[in-house]
């Protein structure tokens, strides 16, 4: 970046909340550290950081959502966290001191990015109360908030995880001057997402078609508003 104008100019183009935690993050940042930034656009199922590997960038994610990721032996794919309120990653291995990153995260969808060594970060935030201080609070905020639901996701069912995610999705739906929603997750997409085999994913997603909360569209779930309010209301009842 070759000026903090032209940095605050890239933030504010985000989503409001992210806009106005990142306009307050980088309200003392100093035209130093602004100079080390640069802005990187990055491609749906591409890798921001890959665990293993070493901790030198710290991310800081203007717009589209991420999530964490799993390899398991067989090769496949586990989605294990979305980072839908972390608008900054790389940077916990910085403040534990540890050389590799931790976990891999990879672009849920197009994103732009803001990319900072970590080292200049580390410097910049020793020196930085406010951008301290906001960091840490959605840190706090954000590990609070996983362990909450953490807790309840290991006792829910296979429907009870289904459902949770298709609210989920509904309400992160990009187009939000339409009602109706179509998932374009595969059913094994769906299955890796929620931890049960894909026969207990298609038995439930043909039980909520049945109960018509959900519609079957060549192949793939849609949701309408009506359909989505009925979910909520199945969630809230359980």
């Amino acid at each position: 970046m070759e000026s903090k104008k032209q940095l605050l100019e890239a933030v504010r183009k985000s989503e409001y909340d992210r806009r106005e935690y990142l306009n307050a993050l980088f309200k003392y940042v100093p035209d130093a550290i602004v100079k080390t930034i640069s802005c990187k656009k990055i491609q749906k199922g591409e890798y921001i950081i890959h665990e293993g590997t070493p901790c030198d960038m710290v991310y800081i994610i203007l717009s589209g959502n991420i999530v964490g990721m799993d390899y398991q032996k067989q090769g496949r794919a586990y989605y294990f966290m979305d980072f839908a309120q972390m608008h900054i990653v790389g940077d916990f291995e910085v403040f534990g001191d540890i050389p590799e990153y931790c976990i891999s995260i990879c672009a849920a969808e197009e994103c732009e990015i803001l990319m900072l060594s970590a080292k200049y970060y580390s410097q910049w935030v020793q020196h930085d109360e406010n951008a301290l201080l906001l960091r840490i609070k959605n840190i706090m905020a954000m590990l609070t908030f996983e362990k909450k639901n953490e807790r309840e996701y290991m006792f829910m069912n296979c429907k009870e995880r289904l459902i949770k995610y298709l609210i989920k999705s509904y309400e992160n739906k990009k187009h939000k001057n339409t009602d109706l929603y179509k998932v374009e997750k595969t059913q094994l997409e769906l299955s890796d997402r929620i931890g049960f085999n894909i026969r207990s994913v298609q038995r439930n997603i043909a039980a909520l078609e049945k109960e018509n909360l959900i519609c079957i569209e060549n192949g793939k779930i849609a949701i309408s508003k009506e359909q989505y309010l009925r979910l909520k209301q199945y969630e809230e009842n359980k």
